[in-house]
């Protein structure tokens, strides 16, 4: 984050510091509780997500021609592969003579993809390089039966994919205002210090919301977040259908209303969290010295989600010499997660089709959860 609107951050935060406040909505917003648990839903919601750009993984993943990997999670097979130009491709998984996958590697290196079924093979730009006998396919356009593509950009150093063949892609226009901001912080120069996928008996969206509001931290985090963070003081703001709370680090007590002038960034957003909500379906989490990357997914069922979680780091802070540091990092990071915010949604999950006239509240100081699902909810129905 630039200078210039990290002081407007201290500015407001301090604000809430003498007011023992908080950012509020202007009142708080009714719910219904099916939305995490209605099959019709879901479905809708897995519409939204095939329109606009999700992150599917980091740059530095495939860093050489040929390198790929491969992702189910969208909803699409894809190969995400470099090419020899530098650019890269997001193929659609699928052999278009039976509809085999042509690669079941997660990930690797390759000069062509060749279907275990019958062997027909694929150029890594997804054009159709070979048929075994092809005297049997005399009327077959060979030009017009590569593997399908998907619309794909590199941006901020993740590679994004509209999981929608023939759409467009416009990753800047896609993330707004909120574009700029994202740039400062130099992320395309980082790199993948770890990611993983993990699978939940939740509904996506709660994966979001644990991002969207700190009012649980002193209650649900007693012993692991609230000792670090406070649970109020949080500005959140709106760019477009994306957002932005900021967590309060306890560190900031001692430095508010003394602040130089002449700081550096550096050396003042260590005392917060970042969290960008960005629409649809990931947060991403600046904590002074990495992001962290949490993409959610809907499972088969509404009570069932993926998540793709990536930490990435400046290239300075990678290598063995930071592995001990890192492993710690993440330990807390997904324990803390898993242990918590999740097992309490697993409660929710299996509670929701008791709840009261189907009315979940978002409160005034939930201004995050009223704004992700009020987007989620105007995709949808159009109010």
């Amino acid at each position: 984050m630039e200078k210039s609107k990290l002081d407007q951050v201290i500015s407001e935060v301090g604000e809430y510091y003498k007011n023992n406040g908080t950012k509020l909505a202007p009142a708080e917003a009714f719910h219904a509780a099916s939305s995490y648990s209605d099959p019709a839903w879901l479905e809708k919601e897995r519409e939204v997500l095939r329109r606009y750009p999700v992150i599917v993984g980091h740059s530095s993943r495939i860093k050489a021609a040929g390198d790929f990997f491969t992702d189910d999670l969208a909803g699409v097979p894809i190969i995400v592969v470099r090419q020899n130009d530098g650019s890269v491709r997001a193929l659609i998984n699928v052999c278009r003579h039976r509809g085999a996958k042509v690669c079941t590697e997660a990930s690797g290196t390759r000069r062509n993809f060749v279907c275990p079924y019958h062997a027909w093979s694929y150029r890594t730009d997804g054009s159709l390089l070979k048929i075994p006998r092809e005297e049997a396919f005399p009327n077959l356009n060979t030009q017009d039966h590569g593997l399908a593509e998907l619309p794909v950009e590199e941006r901020h150093g993740f590679i994004w994919v509209v999981a929608t063949p023939g759409a467009t892609i416009d990753v800047a226009a896609h993330l707004g205002g909120i574009d700029a901001e994202l740039a400062s912080y130099k992320s395309a120069d980082m790199v993948l210090e770890r990611d993983t996928v993990l699978s939940e008996d939740i509904n996506w969206k709660f994966v979001l919301d644990g991002f969207l509001e700190v009012y649980h931290f002193a209650s649900l985090h007693s012993k692991t977040i609230a000792p670090y963070f406070h649970g109020q003081y949080s500005p959140y703001d709106e760019f477009g259908m994306h957002g932005r709370l900021i967590g309060v680090r306890k560190s900031f007590d001692a430095v508010r209303g003394n602040v130089p002038e002449d700081a550096e960034a550096s050396d003042l957003i260590k005392h917060f969290a970042m969290n960008y909500l960005i629409f649809p379906n990931t947060v991403l989490v600046w904590q002074a010295d990495h992001f962290e990357c949490w993409t959610a997914f809907p499972g088969e069922q509404a009570d069932k989600c993926k998540v793709r979680v990536q930490s990435i780091t400046t290239k300075e802070m990678s290598g063995p010499d930071y592995t001990s540091r890192w492993d710690k990092n993440w330990k807390i990071m997904i324990g803390t997660v898993i242990a918590e915010d999740w097992a309490v949604s697993k409660t929710i999950q299996q509670s929701l089709h008791a709840v009261p006239e189907n009315q979940l509240v978002f409160g005034r100081n939930e201004p995050g959860m009223q704004h992700f699902h009020g987007q989620m909810r105007k995709e949808i129905t159009g109010e």
